[in-house]
């Protein structure tokens, strides 16, 4: 670029016949330059694409459980029940699309409140039990908006908001959850829960709905929005501020 700019100057120190002509070369040059780089801004920004065959709203098509029974849809929501029967053992409803750099949009809504459910993500399943292996964004009382690994390090971050004054009882609560490579975020109704950096944590995987094993109980997903390679945005807020809040896992590990 410097090499082009001198010898314009030169060329047109020698001859004025084709001053005109220079600077239409240079111009064209740099607003070549200007335009290629507004064309990788589109692409970067087009990478971000939300999934439009998640959920269908009508059927289970692209999910499944080991017993299928168990879930269901209805007014637009997938219902996970088992009636007034006891629920044996931890159910997951898988999707079949893999995740990666992701944002998911959903609300939640659990009866009775006590009870216990979650959302698996970046998740491997064990097809023998239909069990489930990897990072759970956490529902239930006590629980809503921690961050659990479902059959591997157990509690990775609890959402310091323990009065849970935040959370509907028994009715719909907005969740997003919100993950670029080791950098997870939960933000339940509006407010940030979890912030966190986990350089052990799995990259990719499924995204899974539990109802938790005990007595009965009723847990329905709705609005639910996937949304790949996402803007680093949540609750709000924007990159900075995001980042700004994260801590970094530290797993305990035995020395020796």
């Amino acid at each position: 670029m410097i090499q082009l700019v001198n010898s314009a100057m030169w060329f047109c120190f020698r001859s004025n016949g084709f001053v005109l002509l220079a600077g239409v070369l240079l111009i064209g040059f740099v607003s070549t330059e200007t335009a290629d780089a507004q064309d990788t801004g589109r692409q970067v920004e087009a990478k971000s694409k939300k999934d439009q065959f998640f959920f269908n709203q009508n059927d289970l098509g692209g999910w499944h459980a080991k017993d299928m029974d168990l879930w269901s849809v209805e007014d637009g929501a997938i219902v996970g029940t088992g009636g007034d029967a006891k629920i044996n053992g931890n159910q997951f409803l898988y999707s079949k699309i893999p995740v990666k750099n992701f944002r998911l949009k959903l609300k939640v809504k659990q009866v009775p409140y006590s009870a216990n459910a979650g959302i698996q993500f970046r998740s491997t399943e064990l097809n023998a039990s239909g069990q489930a292996v990897g990072y759970q964004a956490d529902v239930g009382k006590g629980w809503w908006g921690s961050l659990y690994h479902e059959h591997g390090r157990g509690i990775l971050a609890r959402n310091e908001d323990s009065s849970e004054e935040h959370i509907r009882e028994e009715d719909w609560n907005d969740y997003e959850i919100l993950v670029v490579d080791h950098r997870i975020w939960l933000a339940v109704n509006g407010r940030i829960t979890v912030a966190l950096e986990d350089p052990d944590g799995e990259l990719t995987g499924l995204i899974a709905l539990q109802i938790h094993g005990g007595p009965a109980q009723r847990v329905a997903y709705k609005d639910l929005e996937l949304t790949h390679n996402p803007r680093l945005t949540i609750a709000g807020l924007g990159a900075e501020d995001l980042n700004k809040k994260l801590k970094r896992f530290e797993s305990k590990k035995k020395k020796n």
